[in-house]
């Protein structure tokens, strides 16, 4: 079921090879990190993912945010998330805030 939930945010991505190249990409960065998801977090992650690449490739900027806000995330999924997201291109630096998010609540509840 959310393999079917996944393959449709791929195929309905803007660019759906690059949204796969990436997941796939994330996917060894995650193991290499020991982060395990739920199916629940993956759906969520691989969402996020979809419009990044959808962001990066129409040059859309998320609009800034107070970092402040992520002091409680570990620098560890803030370092991760940079890492994603330097696999774009065009991306606004704060995207990674938003991204450690996905990588910190997998952290927690393992």
């Amino acid at each position: 079921m959310i393999a079917e939930e996944i393959r449709k945010v791929i195929e309905n991505s803007s660019d759906s090879s690059t949204c796969e190249k990436i997941i796939l990409e994330v996917k060894e960065l995650l193991k290499q990190a020991n982060i395990q998801m739920t199916d629940a977090q993956w759906l969520s992650l691989v969402s996020h993912l979809s419009g990044m690449v959808y962001r990066s490739t129409h040059k859309k900027l998320i609009d800034p945010i107070d970092k402040e806000l992520f002091n409680e995330v570990s620098s560890d999924s803030i370092k991760l998330a940079e890492k994603v997201c330097n696999l774009f291109n065009d991306l606004h630096e704060d995207e990674k805030y938003l991204l450690s998010i996905h990588f910190e609540s997998a952290r927690l509840k393992n």
